[in-house]
């Protein structure tokens, strides 16, 4: 099973909201034509939350797809996010990393999602310390393939 995993930040711009979930929808598109049919989300911002929506929708059309919800620690389950709670049953599996909320949860998240994958979605504001650039680094040492949404303030619009 060809697998696809999704990073971004926390926080998306009220402005490059629309851009990243038209992006989204077309890296989605095309990693199914790809021949990918399991997809990983974090379930931790928007970004992941969109691409599990987005890939949700698409099992209608492509009932083969599989979304695994990878969540940190246990008790994320029970977020009160109501997005959260709507997409959680929408998942076809769900991997709990860790017991416990603690430092190193993010990092095993990460690691998993990256040692999963054979390709990484990645919505990058060109910051080097967050989980998602975490993710990206890792990934790019292991030599898989990343699919870059820029959202940088650099990225010319």
């Amino acid at each position: 099973m060809k697998t696809v995993c999704v990073t971004g930040p926390r926080e998306i711009p009220k402005n490059k909201i629309e851009y990243v979930r038209q992006e989204l929808q077309r890296e989605i598109e095309q990693a199914i034509a790809d021949g990918f049919t399991r997809f990983l989300s974090s379930m931790s911002n928007n970004v992941d939350l969109d691409f599990a929506a987005i890939v949700a929708k698409k099992k209608k059309q492509y009932p083969e797809l599989y979304v695994e919800a990878v969540i940190p620690y246990s008790d994320r389950v029970k977020s009160k996010d109501k997005r959260f709670q709507e997409l959680m049953p929408q998942c076809s599996g769900v991997k709990v990393i860790s017991n416990e909320r603690d430092r190193d949860c993010y990092f095993a998240r990460n690691r998993y999602l990256v040692e999963k994958s054979e390709r990484v979605i990645a919505v990058s504001d060109g910051k080097q310390k967050s989980d998602a650039a975490q993710t990206l680094r890792m990934a790019a040492a292991k030599g898989l393939e990343l699919r870059i949404i820029d959202i940088s303030d650099e990225r010319i619009e």
